[in-house]
């Protein structure tokens, strides 16, 4: 992966309170759809240059070494519906097409899969950060969970707004929160 460095993070129930005081900000503490039990990522360091093709679909083809995302979120060839409505199988589909600024199937309150820029608004991290994202259970089910550094290297991709090609930016400054409080 790419180089990195840690930045000071701040919590994300403090910078959501500090939002919720905002002119035409909505609240969050105590949405049906704020997610609970979450991994922190303040160990890992920040991925600055992530290449979407090898950090970001290699999780979706392989996250442990055997099995990958793909494994269930593909139609098999168009032979079935992908588990949750969702091909990240990249033999037969696109999947950067099938998540940046795509609604979710799911009763999310209209969380898209991925919302560039924005990692904790965005359905896929939620659902590989936390045991309960606020819909559902924590991915990849019936596996262990993502390492701390593959959700890392999510969040920081959705960050750096989520490019089908590589990241070269720095990530979004010093004040950033990483993921939520566990």
């Amino acid at each position: 992966m790419g180089e990195g460095r840690k930045l000071p993070r701040a919590g994300a129930a403090a910078l959501w309170a500090l939002a919720a005081t905002l002119p035409g900000a909505r609240a969050h503490a105590g949405n049906v759809f704020d997610p609970t039990s979450c991994s922190s990522l303040s160990g890992a360091p920040v991925h600055k240059t992530i290449d979407y093709g090898a950090a970001i679909q290699g999780i979706f083809v392989n996250f442990n070494g055997s099995v990958g995302c793909a494994d269930c979120h593909t139609s098999n060839g168009g032979a079935g519906v992908p588990t949750g409505n969702l091909d990240l199988d990249p033999t037969e589909t696109s999947p950067w097409l099938n998540i940046v600024n795509v609604p979710t199937d799911e009763n999310t309150g209209g969380l898209n899969y991925v919302t560039p820029g924005k990692p904790e608004e965005s359905f896929l991290f939620r659902k590989v950060n936390c045991d309960l994202p606020g819909f559902g259970n924590r991915m990849p089910s019936g596996f262990p969970a993502l390492t701390v550094d593959q959700q890392a290297t999510i969040y920081d991709w959705i960050a750096a707004g989520a490019p089908v090609g590589t990241t070269d930016q720095i990530f979004r400054g010093t004040f950033d929160l990483r993921g939520f409080v566990p």
